[in-house]
Formats: structure tokens, C-alpha cells, sequence
């Protein structure tokens, strides 16, 4: 099998992205995948989130192999991404610019959380192409990205990154994706490999303190503060507007403009810690935020977090003979092309790139016009068209 390079546009191998692509919609299979069994089509704007994900995959990528800060390595592949031209609307121009700057204040959260998180945890390579591995009774192969390879005492795993919106993951209990990898790297490094750990980033940020301080110079208490921000702002919230309330309301006098900052507010207490007024003030009026104190205390916002899932031999074996074997042969010699994601309507087509194509299909319209309008040949596609003109050219 070859590590380092996938050969998307081989007959005969087949992605597990493609599997997924099969299963969820064949129609979209068919726009989507790799030639010559599909178009290899991509829309020409692509959606804000999936640029997101892509980008953070990069800067996961970057940080890991060179050592430098998550943040920085996402700001600098934002910087040479082409800016989207005036022939996109401005609300889409708008929500590309607030996902960018999301991923960027979602990997300066990272960065914290994975000094803790990765200990004991030894990553041994960080995105692995494969391809060539044997689907048993079946000409098909299969082929991948490995986001990380790493090292546990319990043995290898590999690691993929998630962003998502959602906090529900009991699908991946029986994820496909995560059988085909765990097949895969067992076949490629041996039988030390237990599974897949999925390491997900939400895609929301905890609102800063500033945000949490109303006009009336209060701390929000709105419900479900536990989800929309977490112990460190909420308490910098609650300690600059306790100061404030002390200062303009109780009578007290700083001889500095309020704080804005946890390091400020701390050398303004300072000066009147010790006034026995003070202490009693401060107490009453910290009593009123207690309650969600605690809450975000003892019951932390997520904002990342792993889903570890082994694979057992049985299972791996199980899957091959009732999905993957079948499933290849299926898409090796497709009977019938349609739009199966139907029924699956609510999740399937909702953020179906094709959803416009798809619906004038399926009503007699002109949907071979607006693929030729809105999509164009995937850059992964037409770099391996442009690899493969050079070696001809070599070649003479």
C-alpha cells in the first residue's frame, strides 16, 4: 500500500469519504466523487463552515509538526487564503470573515486545553495519505486521510478532528468511517491499533467577560450560562462589575478609572480590601451571582473534548462482509444513480452543496446549467489532472 499520496482518480480505489458520499446520496455521489466514476465537482463559493473546518484541520496540522501555537499557525493560513471577490453577496462575504476570526479564537481555546489533554499522549505522525489497502473478495481498494497517529499505553490509535456545532456524538458508536480507519491502520501498522479517538472543537467560543457586563453596569443571568461562556469570564465579569457597583453606587473612591482587566481590578481591591464597609459591600453584592458561579464551576462549558472508540476484530470483520465488500462492489458497478438522501431530508439535503441541481433534476428544470455555473472541477481533482499531463509530458 502507498503512504503519502492518494490516487483519487484510480478506478478501482475508493475513499471512505466516497463510501460516505454512496450511502448518504447517490446523486451527490455521482457530482461529487472522483472521475471517471463521478464529475468531481465542488461549488465554486464554498460554504463559510466548511472552509472553517478545513483551515483548523491546516493549523492542527502546522502546530503539531512545527511546535507553534495554534492561533498563530490558523492566522497566517487565513492570511494567504484569496479574498472572495465582489461577485459573492456581502452577507456571504460577511459570514466567511466571522467564521475565519471564530476559528482563530477556537484554537487560542485549544491551545490551553490540549497541554492537559495530551499528556501521556505521543503523536507520532500527523496527516497520513494511504491508499491501497485490500477490501477482501473485491477488486476495490481503500484509501484515506489519517489526521494523527498516535501512541497511548494501551496501544496505537489514530486520532481524527471533528469541528462540529453539535455536542451529540452517540453516532459514533457506529460510525463507519471509524471501522474503515481502524481496518485500515491495522492493516498498515499491525494489530497494536485499538481504534479511533475523535477529538471534536465546537464551534463557539466562550463570550468574553465585556459581553457578560450589561449597560446597567450588571453581570447577565440569563439562562443557560453555562453554555455560552465559562468560570474564567464569567468570574472577570462578575469581579469588575462587583467593583463598579462598589464604586458608583456604595460611595467609594479609586483614584484610577475603572479596570478593564482581571490584573487591573485586582490592584484596584487592593486599595480598599481592607475597609471593613468594603468587605461586607462586596460580599452582599457577590451573593447575587453565586448560584451561576458555582453551576460554571462545577459544571464546566465544553467547548473540546475526545470520543474514544476501539474496534474489535469482530466488529472490523463484520463491517467488511456487510458493508464495505458490498458497498465497493456497488459503487465499482453502479445499477442506479438518484437522489437517495431523501429520506434523510432533514440532515442529508438541508447542507447538500447540490440541493439546487438536485431539485431541478428531479423536476424536468435545467440543472446542467447551474452546475456549470456554480461548480467547477475540485482543486484536488484538477491538481492530479495537471500531475498527470506533467509526467506524460516528461514522458516524451
Amino acid at each position: 500500500m502507498e503512504q503519502g499520496k492518494i490516487n483519487r482518480m484510480s478506478n478501482r480505489s475508493i475513499s471512505t469519504s466516497e463510501f460516505k458520499r454512496w450511502t448518504t446520496c447517490r446523486l451527490h455521489w455521482s457530482w461529487a466523487s472522483a472521475p471517471p466514476r463521478g464529475l468531481g465537482l465542488a461549488p465554486l463559493v464554498s460554504a463559510p463552515a466548511l472552509d472553517l473546518g478545513r483551515m483548523v484541520h491546516a493549523a492542527l496540522q502546522v502546530g503539531y509538526d512545527d511546535k507553534v501555537p495554534f492561533e498563530e499557525a490558523y492566522r497566517k493560513i487565513v492570511a494567504e487564503q484569496v479574498e472572495p471577490d465582489g461577485t459573492i453577496f456581502q452577507d456571504h462575504l460577511i459570514k466567511i470573515r466571522a467564521e475565519r476570526e471564530l476559528g482563530a479564537l477556537m484554537l487560542r481555546g485549544y491551545q490551553g486545553w490540549r497541554e492537559q489533554q495530551d499528556a501521556g499522549m505521543h503523536f507520532l505522525a500527523m496527516e497520513t495519505y494511504w491508499d491501497g489497502v485490500t477490501l477482501p473478495g473485491t477488486e476495490a481498494t481503500l484509501s484515506g486521510i489519517f489526521d494523527a497517529l498516535i501512541e497511548l499505553p494501551s496501544g496505537l490509535w489514530i486520532m481524527d478532528f471533528k469541528t462540529t456545532k453539535s455536542t451529540m456524538t452517540s453516532w459514533a458508536e457506529q460510525d463507519l468511517q471509524v471501522t474503515g480507519y481502524t481496518y485500515a491502520a491495522k492493516q498498515m501498522y499491525g494489530a497494536e491499533v485499538q481504534g479511533v479517538i475523535l477529538r471534536f472543537l465546537l464551534k463557539r467560543v466562550p463570550e468574553g467577560y465585556d459581553k457578560l457586563i450589561l449597560k446597567n453596569g450588571t453581570v447577565t443571568q440569563k439562562k443557560g450560562i453555562a453554555t455560552c461562556t465559562d468560570y474564567e469570564h464569567y468570574y472577570r465579569a462578575l469581579a469588575i462589575a462587583t467593583l463598579q457597583e462598589l464604586v458608583t453606587k456604595k460611595g467609594f473612591r479609586i483614584c484610577r478609572e475603572l479596570p478593564s482587566s482581571l490584573s487591573a481590578y485586582d490592584t484596584a481591591l487592593s486599595e480598599v480590601k481592607d475597609d471593613p464597609v468594603f468587605k461586607e459591600a462586596f460580599l452582599e453584592t457577590r451573593r447575587t451571582y453565586f448560584n451561576e458561579l458555582q453551576l460554571l464551576r462545577e459544571k464546566p462549558a465544553i467547548y473540546f473534548w475526545d470520543v474514544i472508540e476501539p474496534r474489535t476484530d469482530v466488529q472490523i470483520q463484520n463491517y467488511l462482509n456487510n458493508y464495505f465488500v458490498p458497498t465497493a462492489e456497488e459503487i465499482l458497478n453502479p445499477s442506479w444513480i438518484g437522489p437517495t438522501g431523501l429520506a434523510q431530508a432533514y440532515s442529508a439535503c438541508a447542507t447538500c452543496p447540490f440541493k439546487s441541481p438536485c431539485k431541478l433534476a428531479m423536476s424536468g428544470g435545467d440543472y446542467q446549467s447551474v452546475l456549470d455555473e456554480e461548480f467547477c472541477l475540485s482543486p484536488h481533482y484538477q491538481e492530479e489532472l495537471d500531475e498527470a499531463a506533467d509526467d506524460s509530458t516528461d514522458l516524451e
